[in-house]
């Protein structure tokens, strides 16, 4: 099952979902929802200016873990106990924290690597622990402070600053989702890799820093990464002032059929037409293709074999195509008369099968879309004759089996539990969703959820933004934002990196 997260990543929201099989992305979570510190700006009157959003810098970075005074972005000291306290020295006071500064990619702000000593199973707190990563953009400890939810593994030596904590001048923190890259127990338990457990990691984070940065907090994420956030909303409502969730899916089973359907009302029959004899034409080629995969010697296939990523791409090729393209490359979609270059470059492009390190990477992934989490569901009708592997794209079949990894059946009650809690009892949580991402066909519905909103980006897909919807729609949110963060954006309107989607798709998602 191709990975189809291609996360969001890892700060603006943040880094990504899971997503119905197999094709994955790059190895590293970046700033998924991240955006440059210059770029195009656009209002809430819908005028675009080209303009820079962040601070200057008004001193040299430190880059060492030495102590040194707290820069804020006018250049004066941050005085949090009545004498000049450095931000390190507040950080490395907290118990179980352990803080790395490293040169800041981002101007006006100090950056921290951070690691944070928590209970594998939060039920038994005396037992094994891990170290889970996080990397801090600090900007003032008086401003407010983005928690940016990755879903995923982030980036430990850069970041960018997201959407959230761009538009309201934040600090913004990024959390490495338990159980990925370097935030897993050195003999895992999988059974505690579960939303509850991963909701109180970032309950511990969030009540641990507070002690640093009093003031208001606000959730976010993108895709898996927007789930995170909407979980830690439910189980901890009081942690934050609010929560953004960008293209956070609610799956509803293990295979969910609803978003073949929705892929089915995308574009016109002659496009739908084309993506469904592409992937015929990806399977008769098979010798070609996996000849072309043999080409790179820096990757393998060895996990589930070859033919077992060939198909798995090809089958996930069309919401691959929806998620991340729009209905303008539908002309570019290659006919039969194409040559087996043309094929494989638009595959490639597209759905690229995934590697051992794509797997490996998003591992963690699988055993929650199996358990808790749910996908999609891949509509192989149209290809049934010519699949070696049948039925195999499913996630919990992208299990690599070993000790202690064999995933329970499906249960759908965690899921349940947080749709409802949002729709009855949620409170200042914002969804954004793309008009034409798969994944909105899973949108979480509002209810009778107060100060609460649901925008769609018009003709949009998997990397919609606030910055991407409707001037109305983006002056409204762009007003929720501020409110809850307490403060004015530093423009009228927000920031959008416009190589957003190729960040995604390098994630899978």
């Amino acid at each position: 099952m191709s990975i189809r997260i291609n996360v969001f990543a890892a700060s603006i929201l943040i880094t990504a979902c899971g997503d119905s099989g197999g094709s994955a992305g790059s190895t590293e979570a970046t700033d998924a929802t991240t955006v440059d510190t210059t770029a195009e700006t656009t209002s809430t009157s819908g005028e675009t200016t080209s303009e820079t959003t962040t601070a200057v810098p008004t001193t040299d970075v430190p880059t060492t873990t030495e102590a040194t005074t707290a820069v804020t972005t006018t250049g004066e000291t941050t005085e949090s106990t009545g004498e000049e306290v450095d931000v390190l020295e507040l950080l490395l006071a907290i118990e179980g924290l352990s803080v790395q500064e490293l040169s800041s990619p981002v101007a006006g702000h100090r950056f921290f690597v951070l690691r944070y000593e928590q209970p594998v199973d939060h039920d038994d707190p005396d037992g094994p622990v891990f170290e889970q990563r996080m990397n801090l953009l600090h900007r003032d400890v008086a401003a407010p402070t983005v928690i940016v939810t990755s879903g995923y593994n982030i980036t430990p030596t850069s970041a960018k600053l997201g959407e959230p904590a761009t538009m309201v001048a934040a600090n913004q923190l990024t959390v490495e989702h338990r159980f990925f890259a370097s935030s897993r127990p050195g003999e895992p338990d999988w059974t505690k890799l579960d939303i509850r457990q991963a909701a109180t990691d970032h309950h511990r984070i969030t009540t641990a820093l507070q002690s640093v940065y009093p003031g208001r907090w606000l959730a976010t994420g993108a895709s898996k990464g927007g789930m995170a956030a909407l979980f830690f909303r439910r189980f901890f409502p009081a942690d934050v002032d609010g929560t953004i969730a960008y293209v956070a899916p609610y799956s509803q089973a293990e295979a969910d059929v609803r978003y073949e359907a929705f892929i089915a009302t995308r574009g016109d029959e002659a496009c739908r037409q084309a993506l469904r004899d592409f992937q015929r034409e990806v399977l008769l080629r098979r010798p070609a293709m996996l000849a072309r995969m043999a080409e790179d010697m820096s990757v393998t296939y060895e996990l589930f074999g070859a033919d077992v990523a060939l198909e798995t791409a090809a089958l996930d090729l069309p919401f691959a195509f929806w998620q991340y393209e729009d209905a303008s490359k539908c002309p570019a979609i290659p006919e039969a008369a194409a040559s087996d270059d043309e094929v494989w470059k638009f595959l490639a492009d597209v759905s690229p099968p995934n590697t051992d390190e794509d797997i490996l990477r998003v591992e963690p992934w699988y055993w929650q879309s199996a358990t808790e989490l749910g996908g999609g569901w891949s509509d192989e009708s149209g290809v049934a004759d010519l699949l070696l592997f049948p039925g195999f794209n499913i996630a919990r079949n992208f299990i690599v089996p070993g000790p202690g990894k064999q995933p329970p059946p499906y249960d759908p009650a965690a899921g349940q539990d947080v749709a409802e809690w949002l729709a009855t009892e949620g409170e200042s949580i914002m969804l954004i969703y793309g008009e034409d991402d798969p994944w909105t066909a899973g949108a979480f519905e509002l209810g009778d959820a107060q100060d609460s909103y649901l925008f769609v980006a018009p003709v949009d897909n998997h990397g919609s933004l606030i910055f991407d919807l409707g001037i109305v729609d983006r002056a409204k949110a762009t007003m929720v934002v501020e409110t809850w963060a307490g403060t004015r954006a530093r423009s009228e309107g927000m920031v959008r990196e416009a190589p957003i989607r190729d960040t995604l798709r390098r994630f899978g998602w």
